[in-house]
């Protein structure tokens, strides 16, 4: 329903001795039976405009969030420099904020994201001239049989243990 026709069903309640049946019969030229709103809908309405005199929507009053605040956000700040290894929960019951509010200051207030370990192979001193004798091997084949590279085939690296443990996260 457009609000001017709100304001009109309004209107005529009030001129139809506030009766709803009245204002219906009153309203048959403009909108038949099957194209107007419920009885339930206008009895809110009136009273939404008896309430507050109006028929808009009031704003709804939305919850004042302080934990982010710029105090709160200095003091997270001030403990990551102090001790940058705790963890988020031991941090939050230090300062007396929630893990919640603690991690949100942490990501997008300060801009700092968990470290992930990544595991990488240790290079000896033997392996750069493993490298370089592959390299010249590779080039070597290329010179003989253009289309080597096609014949080879490339696979994401995989990490085994001996007592079948598999990487732990790119399986």
């Amino acid at each position: 329903m457009e609000d001017r026709s709100v304001e009109q069903c309004v209107k005529f309640y009030y001129q139809n001795q506030c009766s709803v049946r009245e204002m219906f019969r009153a309203l048959r030229d403009f909108y038949p039976r099957h194209n107007r709103s419920a009885e339930s809908t206008i009895q809110r309405l009136v009273a939404k405009f008896e309430s507050t005199g109006s028929i808009n929507n009031q704003p709804t009053p939305v919850r004042r969030r302080n934990a982010r605040s710029a105090e709160n956000i200095a003091a997270v700040r001030e403990s990551v420099r102090e001790n940058p290894r705790r963890s988020i929960s031991r941090r939050s019951q230090e300062l007396g904020l929630s893990a919640t509010s603690t991690w949100r200051i942490l990501r997008p207030d300060l801009d700092l994201h968990p470290y992930k370990i990544q595991l990488t192979q240790e290079l000896k001193i033997n392996d750069h001239r493993q490298r370089r004798v592959f390299a010249d091997w590779v080039l070597e084949q290329l010179e003989v049989n253009p289309n080597f590279a096609q014949q080879i085939i490339f696979s994401d690296e995989a990490y085994f243990l001996m007592n079948g443990y598999v990487n732990k996260q790119n399986c």
